[in-house]
């Protein structure tokens, strides 16, 4: 490898980390202020960069926001195909799929607040930017939810209905969980309460799985 690739290389992790920097500042300034009253200048000062430096990564706030969603979706989704691809029954990975997009949040709960703002791994429909791929992350999100329900039905775990449907309510109380949990504007994360996930899981064992299924 030649001094010019290894130079290269180092531009490009220089340039990569100042792009995360921005999007992490961007993540809380949304989550905080919404996407209308945050503003360039403040995302440029949580990420200790000016304004022009933003300018030289994204075309301006919309793309921000936008890229904010494509990167999270980005290790979402492929956790959730892990956490569907293994070797468990249907009623077991409706609750591992519940533990771990819980923990995800947790992970990430700027995140969390910014996406409960909407109701969805999505942003809000009032707010811009329009973008397919985002909607169709979130799209994407629900039609594995649906399969699992779909083979939960066929294996007489999970209980009958429409699967999409289904996969809705899933996720209006897996959020109403998070939401339970999120930070208060001004707290720190960690100050945020934990809930034990049992709470959940009995709400979500309830609600879909079939009695003494086994």
């Amino acid at each position: 490898m030649t001094e010019r690739s290894l130079r290269e290389q180092r531009r490009e992790r220089r340039r990569a980390l100042s792009r995360d920097q921005i999007l992490d500042a961007a993540e809380r300034v949304f989550a905080r202020a919404g996407f209308h009253e945050a503003s360039l200048r403040e995302i440029a000062e949580l990420a200790e960069f000016s304004v022009g430096t933003v300018y030289g990564f994204f075309t301006g706030k919309d793309e921000i926001y936008r890229e904010i969603f494509l990167r999270r979706a980005a290790e979402f989704l492929p956790g959730m195909r892990d956490v569907l691809a293994a070797p468990r029954r249907p009623r077991e990975q409706l609750l591992d799929l519940a533990g771990w997009q819980v923990g995800f949040f947790r992970r990430f709960p700027e995140f969390g607040r910014l996406v409960l703002r909407g109701g969805a791994i999505a942003p809000p429909l009032a707010d811009p930017p329009d973008d397919g791929r985002i909607l169709e992350n979130f799209r994407a999100s629900q039609r594995m939810q649906a399969d699992l329900f779909r083979r939960g039905q066929e294996a007489g775990e999970l209980r009958p209905g429409d699967p999409m449907l289904l996969a809705r309510m899933f996720t209006g109380l897996v959020s109403a969980f998070q939401m339970s949990e999120l930070p208060e504007a001004g707290q720190a994360p960690g100050e945020a309460p934990t809930l034990p996930l049992e709470r959940l899981n009995e709400i979500l064992e309830r609600a879909f799985v079939v009695p003494d299924a086994g």
